[in-house]
């Protein structure tokens, strides 16, 4: 049986270019708006999201592209049947949960989707490129899913990996354990210090705030003084006062 070598390719910036797309020993499985200008070739792409044109995340062009890739012999899986993208297959949702996620409790991702179809299908090889899940929702939601899948198709004789720019495979912190070691520690000083010296920028820049607020508020005050004080005339003492004795007047009591 001939090696199945999958490349399942996201929008990471720090890898999205590196998937082996000149290399014709690989498949290229692509999916987010922010692939599909970059990689020169797909074989299969999922677009599993409720397709909705005018969206800032489908584009004219997007759309464009979607629904041109049936005819260019790539298969074009969605959630659910779009008439707007004839050739397209809807995704065998329940068919692969049935099997890999009964409970539903790690299909966080359309990642998950096509590393379940690629496992299903008998891939021997699958990767991951432009794929980090790094960001705060989808560290929390999304890479989960990527490593329980991980250690089914480790079970099935799969290889699976990334390349160095990633980190989707980079251990997560040992729940208490790690408190002990040296870098926790040291991260956690640093830490305590930012958030010491933050608050302090914050104080100053809140008095600043208030400064100007004052400021404005002084200059507003000051244009409607200007504006609308009636008595335009001098009024520097009673009318016909000397300056010169005024002045003498002073310099006697100085």
């Amino acid at each position: 049986m001939a090696d199945l070598k999958i490349a399942l390719v996201g929008s990471a910036p720090a890898s999205v270019r590196l998937a082996p797309y000149a290399d014709p020993s690989w498949q290229i499985w692509g999916c987010s708006p922010g692939v599909y200008g970059i990689a020169p070739r797909v074989d299969e792409w999922f677009e599993m999201h409720l397709f909705e044109p005018g969206q800032p995340w489908f584009s004219p062009e997007y759309c464009q592209w979607l629904a041109a890739l049936p005819s260019r012999g790539v298969k074009l899986w969605t959630g659910a049947a779009v008439p707007a993208l004839p050739g397209s297959e809807v995704y065998p949702a329940d068919e692969i949960l049935a099997e890999f996620d009964p409970q539903r409790w790690f299909c966080s991702s359309s990642l998950f989707w096509m590393m379940a179809r690629a496992i299903k299908l008998g891939a021997t090889t699958i990767g991951f490129w432009g794929v980090d899940m790094a960001a705060g929702e989808e560290y929390e939601m999304q890479r989960a899913g990527i490593h329980f899948l991980t250690y089914i198709a480790r079970a099935r004789g799969i290889e699976v990996g990334t390349p160095a720019e990633s980190d989707l495979f980079t251990p997560r912190f040992r729940y208490a354990v790690d408190e002990w070691t040296h870098s926790y520690r040291k991260t956690r000083a640093r830490r305590q210090e930012l958030e010491g010296r933050l608050t302090q920028a914050q104080a100053q820049a809140q008095e600043l705030v208030n400064a100007t607020h004052f400021l404005r508020g002084a200059m507003d005050d000051l244009k409607y003084m200007g504006d609308t004080w009636v008595g335009k005339a001098d009024h520097t003492g009673p009318q016909g006062f000397p300056m010169q004795f005024k002045g003498a007047i002073h310099a006697d009591q100085s």
